[in-house]
């Protein structure tokens, strides 16, 4: 990536992870997420195209829906502080390979956090496949960019 783009691309990753602290923020202080996210996800099971998704949903996560709801709350706020904090600083000083790593595993769980919701509910609707599915590749586009400045040897 050229040097003058990534401002722009940092700034990207910016809004991405604001996204993520807002959405997980609003689950945890909101205290209605918890109760509800089993109801949510047998809806999300019903009509779900992907057979084997469906069933991990059924016998897995609504089962253990609080202990699903808690990784899914904080894994929002601990994703979108990290992607926001790596790229403030890389917006305003030279990275380091501690902030490309932080950037490596804040992109990971964003990749991982939106494949899964993509999973449950992106046949829902064209909004929630697109949506997600544009976060999904931005933060992937994050991994990429993290993992090549953590193997170039400068």
């Amino acid at each position: 990536m050229q040097k003058e783009n990534q401002g722009y691309f940092y700034f990207i990753i910016l809004v991405v992870g604001f996204v993520f602290l807002r959405s997980g923020w609003g689950k945890v202080t909101g205290g209605k997420f918890a109760g509800s996210l089993a109801g949510t996800l047998a809806k999300f099971a019903e009509k779900n195209p992907h057979l084997w998704y469906k069933d991990f949903l059924q016998n897995v996560a609504i089962p253990n829906a609080a202990t699903f709801a808690l990784l899914t709350m904080w894994g929002e706020v601990l994703t979108g502080f990290a992607l926001m904090l790596t790229s403030t600083y890389l917006l305003f000083k030279r990275g380091t390979k501690l902030i490309y790593f932080a950037l490596l595993l804040a992109s990971f769980g964003g990749i991982f956090l939106n494949a899964t919701f993509w999973l449950a509910a992106g046949y829902t609707s064209a909004s929630t496949e697109s949506v997600n599915l544009i976060m999904f590749f931005v933060e992937s586009a994050g991994l990429v960019f993290a993992l090549s400045r953590l193997l170039s040897t400068k």
